[in-house]
């Protein structure tokens, strides 16, 4: 199994029950067998043996797979929502906000290609993913408008921008189909069509931001 990359590390929250560590035991194994087999192949024995319990003992947790997908889908959002809630909290605009975001998965993309694959492979199955990241985006995309900083013609359209080109960048520099420059192209064109002015767009998409914590 691929080893999982630091940014998508869960950390186990301090006193659990006995019942929640093996929950959480378990959404780590699905992820870990996914990047192997891939969703769609994995079997609930495979996350089993992943996470060196029974298969009854997966079921006692998550009656279907589709269960356990949903589950993997939340973690890995909030996950990476944690991790870089540090760094948004230094950014002071919601332009900054907005592509340091994109930068983090497009970021991941070309750091770990196969991981962010099984992301997309995860999202394209359960629509949990997608609904936990909008529920992210939706802030800083509203702080932006409010301070003037875009002009959307409406918050869905602007979401799906944001969203849907994000992870189709993220599938076209996984699978190497992306010229080096493109994740910083990719963000300004976003920031463009939030209604950033071109130069603006562009040094933002191109600055240095913070995005995770250490």
């Amino acid at each position: 199994m691929m080893p999982l990359p630091d940014i998508l590390q869960t950390r186990t929250p301090p006193r659990l029950t006995k019942r929640e560590r093996t929950r959480h035991q378990l959404v780590g194994a699905a992820i870990a067998a996914f990047s192997t087999s891939g969703v769609a192949e994995t079997t609930m024995q495979q996350i089993a043996v992943a996470a060196g319990l029974t298969t009854g003992t997966v079921y006692n947790h998550f009656r279907t797979k589709a269960e356990i997908v949903r589950a993997v889908a939340v973690s890995i959002a909030e996950t990476i929502r944690e991790r870089s809630a540090p760094a948004r909290a230094a950014l002071e605009t919601g332009a900054e906000q907005i592509a340091a975001g994109c930068h983090r998965y497009l970021g991941l993309a070309r750091s770990s290609p196969a991981w962010a694959l099984v992301i997309l492979d995860v999202a394209s199955i359960d629509p949990t993913f997608r609904k936990t990241i909008t529920s992210f985006v939706v802030a800083e995309l509203r702080r932006g408008i409010r301070r003037n900083e875009f002009a959307v013609v409406s918050e869905a359209a602007a979401l799906d921008l944001i969203i849907g080109a994000t992870m189709e960048g993220m599938r076209r520099i996984a699978l190497g189909q992306a010229r080096k420059q493109h994740a910083s192209a990719l963000t300004a064109s976003i920031l463009r069509g939030l209604g950033v002015g071109p130069t603006r767009a562009r040094r933002i998409a191109t600055k240095a931001l913070p995005l995770f914590d250490a």
